[in-house]
């Protein structure tokens, strides 16, 4: 597995494990600060043109609901969560810590998310190099929680969020992009193109967005901007050919010798020798030629490879899988 795919699931797997282990029990000012983010529906209303029925079901809802408060606090979500007032009082390192904390009582909240960074983080990982993959995955971090703010502060909404699904939305954009023809199972049952699949679950992040901005509240907790701000960066950084580590670059506090290496490896069309000249004192460049046999199979190599970039691995005959298995290990025996 590509170094920075495993450590962000060790560093996830780690962050949940403390949210579990380091708690506090709740406090008054933390009952309060809970009864203020109950959803939309449990706040106060105007009971004298409800009837005595509709009286009772509501106060029953406020009771279930303030039964769902958890009797103790996490004490590393609670530094780590984007907390929407936290951060406009300056604790902007939230944009990117909120990334690493899930629900603690829904293990599925990790795994989902966890399992999407491992299939498409991998494949990206290896085709961007290790450096712009990490700077990608946090920058599609940041870009998520700006857009969940920007919802948030517009709607007056103060509830936190966390996951990590936002910055894993970016990498399911720019992995479609790159793969729209590959095929996925639904419930590994149904089988979609990934493109469509993509675009159908923006669509459903889009509605309660929508929702949201005419005032409706957001009654299922899920934070859908973020999934919609990863998402469009991922789509940005494809269609304007972004690449963050020249930017990266260019910062004063990195120093060449800090830099990651790239794990990318070009090859060069052929090979040269620097031989020297006794007569002149200098140097001459002597390319070694490439035998039609070499030049042949390079052309079919890079036809193979643009397809699969365009349609995906599945989408190769098994002639051109022998292609790519012919040139692995001619270059191997390089």
């Amino acid at each position: 597995m590509p170094i920075v795919c495993k450590r962000l699931l060790i560093a996830n797997v780690v962050v949940f494990v403390l949210q579990i282990m380091i708690t506090r029990p709740l406090g008054p000012p933390d009952f309060a600060q809970r009864l203020e983010n109950l959803p939309q529906i449990l706040e106060s209303m105007p009971t004298e043109s409800m009837t005595q029925e509709q009286i009772e079901q509501y106060e029953m809802m406020q009771s279930a609901a303030i039964d769902l408060i958890p009797p103790r606090v996490s004490v590393v979500q609670e530094w780590c969560e984007l907390d929407p007032t936290k951060v406009a009082h300056g604790q902007v390192w939230r944009l990117i810590t909120s990334a690493f904390c899930h629900d603690r009582y829904m293990i599925w909240h990790l795994l989902i998310n966890m399992i999407f960074l491992y299939w498409f983080g991998t494949r990206l990982e290896q085709m961007y190099g290790s450096r712009e993959f990490a700077l990608f995955y946090f920058t599609a971090a940041v870009c998520a929680s700006v857009a969940f703010l920007a919802l948030n502060w517009y709607t007056g909404d103060m509830t936190p969020a966390i996951g990590a699904s936002g910055a894993v939305w970016g990498l399911i954009a720019l992995y479609a992009i790159h793969h729209p023809y590959e095929t996925v199972r639904v419930y590994l049952l149904f089988p979609i193109q990934i493109r469509w699949l993509a675009l159908l679950y923006l669509l459903l992040d889009l509605h309660p967005v929508l929702l949201a901005l005419n005032g409706d509240g957001n009654p299922d907790g899920v934070a859908h901007a973020a999934h919609l701000g990863g998402a469009a960066f991922g789509f940005l950084y494809f269609k304007y050919d972004w690449r963050l580590e020249r930017y990266w670059n260019r910062l004063p506090v990195v120093g060449k010798e800090e830099k990651w290496q790239n794990r990318r490896v070009k090859r060069p069309a052929r090979s040269t020798i620097k031989l020297h000249q006794p007569e002149t004192g200098g140097l001459r460049v002597y390319s070694e030629p490439i035998d039609p046999q070499t030049k042949r199979m390079e052309i079919d190599l890079d036809r193979v490879l643009e397809k699969i970039s365009e349609q995906g691995r599945e989408s190769l005959t098994d002639e051109e899988i022998a292609v790519l298995e012919s040139a692995s290990k001619r270059y191997r025996e390089r």
